[in-house]
């Protein structure tokens, strides 16, 4: 059964991206402060000072896989379909988040050509003190329109299986976070942001 969901969920599945290389980080450890660019996008953030801290350069990220997915998996949760239903949903999240996988590849692509060979892991609003408002800003300058991405009035990502994010780009890694590269397997770290 899982097998034939992942073969027919290729069919729902629309998968876009962009992303935005900042060039400008300013970093205010004493108010918590972060201003990336030339002021496109401010806020306050004692993990994102962290993880951005000796980083040449941030890139803001959006994806998605659309809604047909997420409609689809509604669909069966109302006709009792649970099993489907549920089987459907996580192909979606792991789908959405190969998305942001395959964007990390063309943007690590980019900073390579600016002799930046370091990404940080990507964190998304809503993970340690980043807060979800800051959703709204990065979309509008990701020009999210073309993406099909918006948010809801509590800052909530729709379609839901949709990812925004912010990454370092430095000439070494950053010590504060490791860049995660998805092998959960061989990972040698207790906890992960993502579990």
């Amino acid at each position: 059964m899982i097998d034939s969901l992942i073969e027919y969920s290729y069919s729902l599945i629309d998968c876009k991206g962009a992303y935005l290389i900042l060039d400008k980080l300013q970093l205010d450890k004493e108010d918590n402060l972060v201003i990336l660019g030339e002021n496109a996008l401010n806020f306050e953030s004692k993990d994102i000072i962290e993880l951005l801290e000796g980083q040449d350069k941030a890139a803001l990220l959006a994806v998605t896989i659309g809604s047909s997915l997420e409609d689809k998996v509604k669909e069966l949760f109302n006709q009792g379909e649970f099993t489907k239903a549920t089987t459907l949903d996580a192909i979606a999240s792991v789908a959405a988040e190969e998305v942001a996988n395959e964007l990390n590849t063309i943007i690590k692509e980019e900073a390579i050509s600016y002799d930046l060979p370091h990404l940080t892991m990507r964190f998304s609003p809503g993970y340690g003190d980043l807060k979800l408002d800051i959703q709204p800003k990065i979309l509008e300058l990701l020009n999210s329109n073309e993406l099909g991405i918006t948010t809801t009035k509590s800052n909530i990502l729709l379609p839901e299986k949709s990812i925004t994010a912010i990454i370092g780009l430095g000439r070494v890694a950053n010590s504060y976070r490791a860049r995660c590269n998805f092998h959960c397997a061989s990972c040698k770290f207790d906890s992960c942001v993502y579990n």
